[in-house]
């Protein structure tokens, strides 16, 4: 079968870099769940525990946490690698297995307290403890992340309760997900949706008259659909309904949610939904029409190819769960908007490229009610396009006087680099592109903006995350991108942020080989951020992007200044969380009072 071979390459195509990296970290547990949470995109970057929890009579683990304060939401991730897993076998996994891996992260909530008394102070595993127990009462929502090198072999949600929580939810994370993701990133899915066949349905929508002049991008239509047609396809489809939504991968979650769920509970408020709901923003390729009656602007929808929620993913999400929880949805109906793309086939530009920029633009302007990824919506700016360009065209410099052959890889939207693969013939075609643009050297927008940031001074900032590295290096770059007038991406501009990637990968490399215990990612944000406040007038960004390679003379400053690193994180925080205290620039700036003086002549 064509998806059996596909999901063959995917997985070959996915482990490949895995095994590289486990080579070198003697680990595959670690580089693997680090590759997940690059597709997950999460508001905060997870802190990963080095080494992870794991109380095997107790039957309890976690691998990475993250704890957003200020909405009192606690997210754990639990791997599940099985090292048996092969392009020849494609080992699954049940809900009986991945209910049980998810329950071993829950019982480490359900006995932080106890294992407070146990975990060696020094571990990240006992700031998790730590939080559990001091924030139970105030904590909204749980979210647990199975994370799993296997094929989840159902679709059904794992329902999931913790005593005093009122809101838990489960994910799976699994390979076929992210290939899917990928996949839904780079092109519309193309399933056709048979309402009337499938559902013994349709609904009901008005066109919207074509504008006077100028080229003709879609057709749309506004009206309505019935929550229960909109729950039931959704119950089918899942994900792949939501994969093009820049909130992609929503769950019934939060107070909108719960909001939503209340309205449908209540009689009289269930009628009143189309009157309080913003309803739902969606795209297709194609539609099968039907006119009701002659000289009437109203058309029947029998189906669909290629649909997608593109706005409206949590109302979708809610409703399903109110279906599935028997609530009657009867007399309720969802206001919709049905954009039909209309991508010219006759335009040279890349068909992925345009529909792409086109769904961008709605899922920009359609998504006012919540917040929303910068990262997703600015991908398509002339800022980011620019920087893809220069990554496709600008050789590396050779250092022995041969031809170049590499190019750093710029990575515009998630998957790309996978997909860029794929397209290409496995043997001769596929290695001549990865020579070309070595694993190594690809670069997400996420790691770009937080490389930028550390070395620009804003290690706390890169430590709340990629999603708000990528933000304020957006806004420190707003001169490519926004206004009227915007400046031009220069060579210079190119080489030097790719210079700022090799010295923070360098500082990276390092902090692995010392092998300190915790904290990785903030010690290295903020070793990159004081190397650059006491000695960036002796590093040329220029020359290390010509030597592709920061000077071993600043190894050993290095080493001293992350040891330091760790030791004031540690000590500074207090009866704080690590963490939770590398975010703030306070931090920052205590650093830069306290240690410079005593870092400040290593060299």
């Amino acid at each position: 079968m064509v998806e059996t071979r596909q999901r063959k390459e995917f997985l070959i195509d996915f482990m490949e870099e895995l095994e590289e990296k486990a080579a070198k970290t003697g680990s595959y547990q670690i580089p693997f769940l680090e590759k997940m949470l690059s597709f997950m995109e999460r508001p905060d970057d997870p802190e990963i525990l080095i080494p992870p929890y794991l109380d095997t009579a107790k039957n309890i683990a976690v691998n990475a946490y993250s704890f957003d304060d200020e909405n009192n939401i606690l997210d754990l991730y639990v791997t599940d690698y099985n090292f048996e897993q092969n392009e020849d076998v494609l080992l699954t996994v049940n809900m009986t297995a991945v209910t049980e891996t998810a329950n071993k992260a829950k019982r480490f909530v359900t006995n932080a307290k106890s294992l407070m008394q146990t975990i060696d102070h020094s571990l990240e595993a006992f700031d998790l403890a730590k939080i559990i127990s001091n924030e139970m009462a105030n904590l909204n929502e749980i979210n647990i992340f199975v994370v799993t090198n296997m094929y989840y072999s159902s679709n059904k949600p794992v329902e999931m309760s913790i005593p005093g929580i009122e809101t838990v939810n489960v994910q799976v994370w699994d390979i076929d997900r992210v290939k899917q993701l990928i996949t839904s990133e780079q092109a519309i899915e193309t399933d056709y949706i048979d309402f009337e066949k499938d559902y013994g349905e349709t609904f009901e929508m008005m066109f919207v008259p074509d504008p006077a002049n100028g080229v003709k991008e879609f057709d749309c239509y506004v009206g309505y659909i019935s929550a229960e047609l909109l729950a039931k396809a959704y119950d089918e489809w899942g994900q792949k309904l939501v994969e093009r939504n820049v909130r992609s991968f929503l769950q019934a979650r939060g107070g909108t949610n719960k909001g939503i769920r209340d309205t449908l509970k209540d009689p009289f408020q269930r009628k009143m939904f189309v009157a309080y709901n913003n309803g739902i923003s969606t795209v297709a390729r194609t539609g099968d029409f039907e006119k009701v009656n002659e000289g009437v602007n109203q058309y029947r929808v029998k189906g669909l190819s290629g649909w997608q929620i593109v706005n409206g993913g949590q109302t979708t999400a809610s409703i399903h769960k109110a279906y599935k929880e028997g609530i009657s949805l009867q007399d309720v109906y969802v206001q919709a908007k049905l954009t039909i793309l209309q991508v010219n086939e006759f335009v040279t530009k890349d068909q992925h490229l345009l529909e792409d920029d086109m769904i961008s633009r709605i899922s920009q302007y359609a998504n006012t009610q919540n917040k929303i990824n910068k990262s997703d919506l600015l991908a398509n700016t002339r800022f980011m396009s620019d920087l893809e360009k220069f990554s496709r065209n600008i050789w590396i410099p050779p250092l022995d006087g041969r031809k170049p052959e590499n190019k750093w890889y710029f990575e515009r939207a998630r998957g790309q680099y996978m997909v860029d693969i794929s397209r290409r013939k496995r043997g001769k075609e596929q290695s001549d592109f990865k020579k070309q643009y070595p694993k190594d050297k690809v670069l997400t927008k996420v790691d770009l903006a937080k490389y930028f940031m550390s070395w620009e001074g804003y290690p706390h900032v890169s430590s709340k995350g990629g999603e708000e590295a990528f933000k304020k290096f957006m806004d420190l770059n707003k001169s490519f991108w926004s206004g009227s007038t915007q400046d031009k991406i220069t060579l210079s501009v190119y080489q030097k942020l790719i210079a700022r990637a090799i010295i923070n990968q360098r500082v990276e490399e390092i902090v692995n080989e010392m092998k300190l215990r915790g904290y990785k990612a903030n010690v290295i944000y903020y070793t990159a951020s004081m190397l650059h406040h006491l000695y960036s007038g002796q590093i040329d960004l220029v020359a290390v992007w010509e030597e592709q390679s920061l000077s071993d003379k600043w190894d050993e400053v290095i080493r001293i200044i992350a040891d330091k690193t760790l030791f004031y994180l540690k000590d500074s925080a207090g009866e704080r969380n690590v963490t939770q205290w590398a975010k703030q620039e306070a931090c920052w700036i205590q650093y830069k009072d306290s240690c410079s003086k005593e870092l400040s002549n290593l060299i």
